[in-house]
């Protein structure tokens, strides 16, 4: 008897499995319209003079990319949107704005207390690649639900969701169309959606801007590991037997070196580092419990006495 094990092509549950890469897996869920504006054409051009940080923002993206479309996809969502933190953060996680807006996704606190993406002194979820990614779909979600319309959701997304509903208003007072295109809308906000819209361009004909798509397969880079544990981050990135610089871009939401034993903390791994990562991490985790137990067996000291 011969087993087959390639997966059925007529089952939709396997088509992402036919993607040559990532990139052809975003191109295939493409589903905005264009904007032909002057603003468009700016962005593009701005681009496409910029080869260079182009490639350097779409290399970073390698780590990312993965989880993001996937995360989309389950949602059904216009697969664009996984472009969108190379404009809100050139998919830097450490990206801080003036405005402290944070992450990938740049939440400002405000909004990311809303998403329920906390921030203390040892962690800040807002860079937390998991969490974030969740709560920026959640916010997406939200305002496509209240504005029903996805260039006006982004725009939202921009400048605030109570702005873009005060110039929606205006301009169905004055009788005038409520669309993106017609809104009265302050100048970074008016370029923001069709900067996203020349990234879009630049996924789809790369050599038309002389940007080389970095190599991002479709398979998941990262898993995340949980446990409950006392360690240096730079130690936890030699059990991943990783440099400590790709490590902490997997991990950026830890503010101190050492992660605190007090809950259990997710770590991100790559997939094919994880079974090795967590052997030596529970190993460690051991040898450190015997050592505090040898340690608290000791008998305590006694000072001397003075009659």
């Amino acid at each position: 008897m011969v087993l087959n094990f390639l997966p059925d092509p007529n089952d939709p549950r396997n088509a992402k499995l036919h993607f040559a890469d990532v990139w052809d897996r975003i191109r295939a869920g493409f589903a905005l319209p264009r904007i032909e504006s002057k603003e468009a054409a700016q962005s593009e051009a701005w681009y496409a003079s910029h080869p260079e940080r182009v490639t350097k923002i779409l290399e970073r993206s390698r780590y990312y990319l993965f989880h993001i479309i996937e995360e989309i996809e389950k949602r059904g969502m216009p697969t664009e949107l996984a472009l969108l933190p190379f404009v809100e953060s050139g998919f830097d996680p450490f990206a801080l704005s003036p405005a402290q807006a944070s992450g990938l996704w740049q939440f400002i606190p405000g909004t990311a207390s809303r998403y329920k993406l906390p921030q203390n002194n040892d962690y800040d979820a807002r860079r937390d690649i998991v969490a974030s990614t969740t709560a920026a779909l959640d916010y997406l979600q939200d305002l496509h639900l209240q504005f029903g319309d996805w260039h006006l959701a982004l725009a939202a997304y921009n400048w605030g969701e109570d702005q873009i509903a005060r110039a929606i208003e205006r301009n169905r007072a004055k009788g005038l169309p409520a669309d993106f295109a017609s809104l009265q809308l302050p100048a970074e906000t008016r370029n923001y959606v069709p900067r996203l819209m020349a990234v879009k361009q630049i996924v789809m004909s790369p050599s038309s801007f002389q940007v080389a798509l970095p190599a991002v397969p479709n398979l998941r880079y990262f898993t995340v590991v949980a446990r409950s544990a006392k360690v240096d981050l730079a130690q936890a990135a030699r059990f991943a037997q990783m440099r400590f610089e790709e490590f902490k871009a997997l991990n950026p939401a830890y503010n101190y070196a050492l992660i605190n034993a007090s809950a259990t903390m997710p770590l991100l791994v790559p997939v094919d580092r994880a079974q090795g990562f967590e052997q030596r991490l529970d190993e460690f985790m051991q040898k450190e419990q015997a050592r505090q137990k040898r340690q608290s067996a000791k008998p305590g000291r006694r000072g001397s006495q003075k009659m």
